[in-house]
């Protein structure tokens, strides 16, 4: 029970409630937020290149005032150059800014509030190179620690990178290894780093794995430990008993992104999946043979929600959470310079519905709340609504997610 207005709410109430704050916020991120750049200017919003990921003109992460979902997963998105008519605008009244809704009837929306870009002091360090941490990695206030190693992926350059995917950018630095292993161990020593999320495209002739086990021997090698709090995000392999290394190397969990589960579908969307990881089938026989090696609920795909049927994507997920895959769905919206681009997505409640569904689907098969953070990143909206249906509330919010402390070998 929480007391609101001089009354007592209801767990129910306070679901409904939730509900409805992850409807708006879903519509927002799938119809799109314009920005008008002599309102912002009546804003004082540190937004630019000063800090680390952050693109010139892109706003820092932001929420309604008195959200009821306390961190920014869902908010943050619909800001952007990508939509091509967005439904919803940022007004600024009173030195205040406020979401309108635009179409027949302009409709304020609500009050927002924008969470200043804060750098931890620690990654104004220098690794033993030179180079500073924050150009390595970046991390979050659950203590996820995300390096995406490159923006290289040799699918672009041989023409067969996936239709809804922009992410190849020719001649990108790839942080090596050893900076790598150096920032996420420093991270994790100093008890702020809690699970390390290594990401990339496709490397050339496949070279991931002796990669991610570089990263892994200089992890081992600075904190003493067996076995620590990381996924590693890589492609399907050919050659399945790879899977197994990464385990060895002393990986928590892995991520192998499906995309598509219509195997017709995903030869035509992703080809370079499709001609370079052995096909449709053998992508499903390792995300199986990955639960062998790692275990239920430390192995995770994603669907690209909105392209394929919505029977054709639940029939996936429940074909991999039923095997202890955390499956999920994201919400796709076609972004510039993708195969894709001009497309459009499924409406707000087609998403919603298979996200409820999903999470649904978490429950069935006795999956937990940390279980499905056990791969970084998390299953997504799903999770929010899994959140939801537990009642894990605290004065009336979700309770956020925070990683386990860094335990020290």
């Amino acid at each position: 029970m929480t007391q609101e207005a001089g009354r007592t709410l209801s767990n129910e109430e306070i679901k409904q409630e939730l509900y409805k704050e992850i409807e708006l916020k879903l519509d927002i991120s799938v119809k799109g937020i314009n920005i008008d750049r002599e309102e912002l200017k009546k804003l004082d919003i540190k937004a630019g290149p000063d800090l680390p990921g952050n693109r010139s003109g892109v706003l820092p992460p932001w929420n309604f005032v008195n959200s009821r979902i306390p961190d920014d997963r869902i908010g943050g998105g619909g800001f952007g150059q990508d939509y091509i008519d967005p439904l919803y605008g940022l007004e600024v009244e009173d030195g205040k800014p406020y979401i309108y809704k635009y179409g027949r009837n302009k409709t304020k929306i609500g009050e927002v509030e924008f969470k200043e870009r804060k750098r931890p002091e620690i990654l104004n360090r220098l690794t033993s190179d030179g180079v500073p941490f924050y150009s390595i990695a970046s991390i979050n206030d659950a203590g996820q620690v995300h390096v995406n190693y490159s923006q290289i992926c040799v699918l672009k350059d041989k023409g067969e990178d996936c239709y809804f995917c922009n992410y190849g950018v020719r001649n990108a630095i790839v942080k090596n290894p050893k900076q790598v292993g150096e920032v996420f161990s420093e991270l994790y020593l100093a008890g702020v780093g809690k699970h390390l999320n290594l990401t990339s495209g496709f490397m050339q002739e496949r070279r991931e794995l002796e990669y991610y086990l570089d990263v892994a021997e200089e992890i081992r090698k600075r904190t003493g430990l067996k076995e620590f709090r990381g996924t590693a995000v890589i492609g399907a392999p050919v050659d399945l008993s790879q899977i197994e290394k990464y385990k060895e190397a002393g990986f928590f969990s892995v991520r192998m992104n499906i995309e598509i589960w219509d195997k017709y579908i995903w030869r035509a969307i992703c080809p370079g999946k499709h001609n370079h990881c052995g096909g449709w089938e053998n992508w499903v026989k390792a995300l199986e043979r990955a639960v062998e090696v790692f275990g239920k609920g430390k192995v995770a795909s994603n669907i690209v929600g909105g392209i394929e049927s919505k029977k054709t994507i639940l029939e996936g997920i429940e074909y991999e959470v039923s095997r202890g895959i955390v499956g999920s769905a994201s919400t796709w919206r076609p972004v510039k310079d993708s195969f894709l681009e001009g497309h459009r997505t499924p409406e707000t409640y087609w998403h919603l519905d298979l996200q409820k569904k999903i999470a649904a689907e978490y429950k069935k098969y006795g999956f937990t709340y940390a279980d499905l953070h056990n791969v970084s990143p998390s299953a997504g909206l799903a999770v929010d609504i899994f959140h939801v249906e537990e009642e894990a509330f605290e004065n009336g919010k979700l309770i956020p997610w925070r990683y386990p402390e860094a335990v020290k070998a």
